[in-house]
């Protein structure tokens, strides 16, 4: 698309947001490959339809969370060349390099229409939590203290951090529980979700378009958001939902998602019953699948697209799951990592398309391609 066309189709796309008709797709440009099932398809590597989204994607995506600087360029070119074609992008990693690495290698030509690229409206959070603090931080202290015990309350009543079922991918992890029920406690206090739901809007298609500009394309074919959601109360919020519908429309969008790191079980639950998202990506490992797999199931059944993540990290979380790591290590006999099994056994659970990776190193691209030589070992 043209410079001068791109900067009015992004003007058009924020006065949808602040209530501006919805008109039709304004260039063909945008739709040339949107209903593409299939892209970048290459025999060594194995595919799967991502629920009902009408993408075949490959069972490897690659993830993008350590893109930040330009020595990951030539995996990024094994990966295609070897019939990766999902990527998984966020404004969040690396502060906006790797997103800024997404936007320089999609300008080569062609390559953007072999691959899906999901991105995340991924400040999403911080603006809700900012709009919160403003009420928040006008509070009298014995007020603060109240929202603070309520909040502790429904933490202790959720009891998420219960063994076996939550594990530490990343430092502050379970803080974001913590904040998300205190954030929750004040909406319910003071009732402003409605009243800003104008504004809200208007940011998150502010973040969506700055995501376009910098990603150098004009579509994403999936959009998470939230990014990493805590609670499943967070989803609760009807702006999301409009937004993605909005931007469904306008052809910027073939799918919604969410991801989550905490609470699988019940985020997931949440996602299915709300009934717009069409993918969900979740941490789904050999750590906590007794707990989360009937959530699974479930999403797979009402035809959910689910994507695998931390299922190698959970080899290196704190509550490290030492009985079924080492099951899983003989019960897959291939000369290949603890952490390349993770993924073939999460692979190999019919309710998954696809596993995500962050491969910082070539030996780590390799072992990882390699994983599909090892199905029935």
């Amino acid at each position: 698309m043209k410079k001068s066309n791109r900067n009015t189709f992004q003007k058009q796309i924020l006065s949808a947001a602040i209530g501006s008709t919805i008109l039709p797709s304004v260039s063909a440009d945008i739709n040339h490959a949107k209903h593409s099932k299939s892209r970048n398809q290459i025999a060594s590597m194995r595919y799967q339809s991502l629920g009902k989204t009408n993408m075949l994607i490959s069972q490897l995506v690659m993830g993008t969370a350590f893109w930040k600087d330009e020595s990951v360029i030539p995996l990024f070119d094994r990966l295609v060349d070897s019939g990766v074609n999902y990527v998984d992008a966020s404004p969040a990693y690396q502060r906006g390099e790797s997103e800024r690495i997404l936007g320089t290698l999609m300008k080569r030509k062609g390559l953007r229409d072999r691959l899906f690229i999901a991105n995340k409206i991924s400040f999403y959070d911080e603006f809700l939590t900012r709009l919160t603090n403003e009420i928040f931080n006008g509070l009298p202290n014995e007020k603060k203290q109240m929202l603070r015990k309520r909040a502790d309350i429904i933490m202790q009543k959720k009891n998420i951090l219960r063994p076996g079922y939550h594990f530490t991918y990343f430092k502050n992890q379970s803080k974001k529980i913590e904040l998300s029920c205190l954030r929750y406690v004040i909406n319910q206090e003071y009732g402003r979700l409605k009243s800003w739901k104008s504004k809200i809007k208007a940011r998150m298609h502010e973040l969506v378009i700055q995501s376009l500009k910098k990603s150098n394309t004009d579509y994403f074919d999936v959009l998470f958001c939230p990014h990493g959601v805590a609670i499943p109360e967070m989803l609760e919020d009807e702006s999301i939902r409009e937004v993605m519908d909005e931007l469904k429309q306008k052809g910027i969008i073939r799918a919604s998602a969410v991801s989550m790191h905490n609470d699988v079980a019940g985020n997931l639950e949440k996602a299915v019953d709300l009934g717009f998202y069409d993918v969900s990506m979740i941490a789904f490992n050999i750590g906590n699948y007794n707990q989360v797999y009937p959530a699974v199931k479930r999403a797979a059944d009402q035809g959910m697209g689910l994507i695998a993540m931390k299922a190698a990290r959970i080899m290196d979380t704190p509550e490290e799951p030492q009985k079924e790591i080492e099951q899983l290590d003989m019960n897959i006999k291939a000369p290949l990592s603890i952490h390349a099994k993770g993924y073939i056994w999460a692979l190999k659970q019919d309710e998954i398309s696809a596993c995500v990776s962050d491969m910082k190193t070539i030996e780590q691209v390799e072992e990882n391609l390699s994983i599909f030589k090892h199905f029935d070992t």
